[in-house]
Parts: C-alpha cells; structure tokens; sequence
C-alpha cells in the first residue's frame, strides 16, 4: 500500500486538524515534497505539531519520514527533490537518494517526449549542412559531449559555451545550417541572442529547455525538459541528465536513418579503427 492509499484508508479515523492535512496531501501531493514542515503547516492552516502527529498516525517517525515515503509514492514525477539530504546522511545514502533524484526525471523526461517535435528535430539535423550546439556552465559541458557522439555522423560539427564565440559564430551561419541550444531554465540573454542571430541568418534552431521559458517561445523547434532542480544542491543533476539522454536520442536515431549510407558506415568503421589502434598504442607503452 502506498502512503497516498494508507491516508486514504485512514481518513475517517483522523482528528479534524489531521484530516486537513490529510486533504491538503491528497490533492497537492507534488506540492507537499517541495514543502518544509514550516510551509506546509502554514499553507494548510495548522501546527506543525499536528502536521507531526498526522505522520505518526500513519505509523512513521517524523515529517522527513513522511517526504521520504511519499516520493516513493510518486515515482513518475519530477518533484523527488534532494532537499531529504542532511550531513547525517552516509555515503551510501546520498548516493542512493542522487540516483532516485536522476531516475525520476528521466521517467518525466519520457513521460514529455513529443514526437512531432522530436521527429522534426531528427529531420533538420539529418538536412543540415552544419551542426553547432549552444550552453552555457553545466549545459556548456552537455553540448561539448554532444559534440562527441555527433561529430562521427559524417556532418560538421562544433560546441560552443564561451557566449562571445557562439554569438560570432551564429552570424556566420546559412540556411543549411542546425544550433541545438540547451539551457535548463531557457532565460539566458547571452544563450537568447546567439539563437535568435542564428535564425536571423535562416539556420534552424532546436532548444533543449524547459517547455515554458523564453528560448522555447523562440527557438523553431523545443524539446522539452520540465525537472525541478533543488537549488540548494551542488549542480544540476537533474536537468543535465534528462538532457544527455535526450542528446543520445538525436545522435542514435540519426545514426539509424542513415545506416544505409555507404559513406557513412565507411567512415564509422575508419573512425572505430582508429580508435581501436590508438587504444592498442597506449597499452603497448
């Protein structure tokens, strides 16, 4: 039984102030995981000692007890937030709760996949003549490792996070031309100008952002990533895995389209060749 199903059945045997809580939970299961005890006893109208006594009535421990449940309740959302760790908290047990963290937004990641969208992307940058991918900070180091699967795709292609060269760089691209922008909040000024000099020069512009940011109202096509990071923790695991995944989607399925291409299996081959024989080099010294 889930805790949603356990509050359900428990209902009738609550005291007025805990069957609040109970009907806030119910019907803002999302919002209570990003709420302290503090917020959540304020929002609902009561004490956080009563919001204390209503876990303890669902047979748990504390309200951290509770969030921890509760996120195991929600597996297909993105709102398993890292705020659970503490400096109590093992080795083992961050790791434990990064990895929940990462596979909950990749379960969001799918669950939002738009296939028209995702088809269109796969079209514009099987016709590109060019490929650049924009980021900037931890979506600078996305692009670069985009950069890494596609540049073997038998299509030009660069990675930009510095925004001075990214934007020199969009006012020298043509119609041929594809940038996959990606940012995970999309409100990036430097990140905005360099797509929008690239579409003024007829390049086609794919964005990896969240669905309602300013780059997805202006890029031509959006991909999106709709993940709550915890701001309060170290970098954006979250995001930057949905968008790696993402990343790969491209590169495979374009790969797969193109795997009756002679020219480009004979380039893979050469390529996996060489690294085959460098590998073989550096175990020999």
């Amino acid at each position: 039984m889930t805790i949603l199903s356990q509050i359900e059945s428990t209902l009738p045997n609550l005291s007025k102030a805990e069957s609040k809580v109970a009907a806030y939970i119910l019907e803002h299961p999302k919002q209570t995981m990003s709420r302290h005890i503090g917020e959540l006893s304020k929002e609902i109208g009561v004490s956080e000692p009563t919001v204390i006594r209503f876990c303890r009535t669902l047979g748990l421990d504390g309200y951290k007890s509770f969030k921890l449940s509760l996120a195991q309740s929600l597996p297909q959302t993105s709102e398993q937030l890292l705020v659970d760790i503490t400096h109590n908290d093992s080795p083992l047990k961050i790791g434990q709760k990064i990895i929940d963290s990462a596979i909950a937004s990749l379960q969001e990641t799918r669950k939002n996949l738009d296939s028209p969208q995702l088809g269109k992307a796969i079209e514009a940058l099987l016709r590109a003549e060019r490929i650049e991918f924009y980021g900037q900070g931890g979506s600078g180091i996305v692009a670069s490792d985009a950069q890494q699967k596609f540049f073997r795709l038998g299509t030009p292609v660069v990675a930009y996070s510095d925004p001075y060269i990214h934007c020199v760089s969009a006012t020298l691209l043509t119609p041929g031309c594809a940038v996959v922008a990606v940012s995970h909040s999309g409100s990036s000024t430097d990140l905005l100008h360099s797509v929008k000099l690239a579409m003024e020069n007829g390049a086609t512009t794919i964005a990896i952002t969240a669905r309602q940011s300013v780059l997805a109202e202006t890029a031509d096509i959006v991909l999106p990533i709709d993940v709550q990071e915890d701001s309060t923790h170290y970098a954006p695991i979250k995001s930057r895995m949905s968008q790696l995944a993402l990343l790969d989607t491209l590169a495979i399925a374009i790969a797969v389209a193109r795997e009756d291409e002679q020219d480009l299996t004979e380039r893979l081959s050469r390529s996996n060749d060489a690294l085959a024989h460098k590998h073989s080099q550096n175990l020999s010294q």
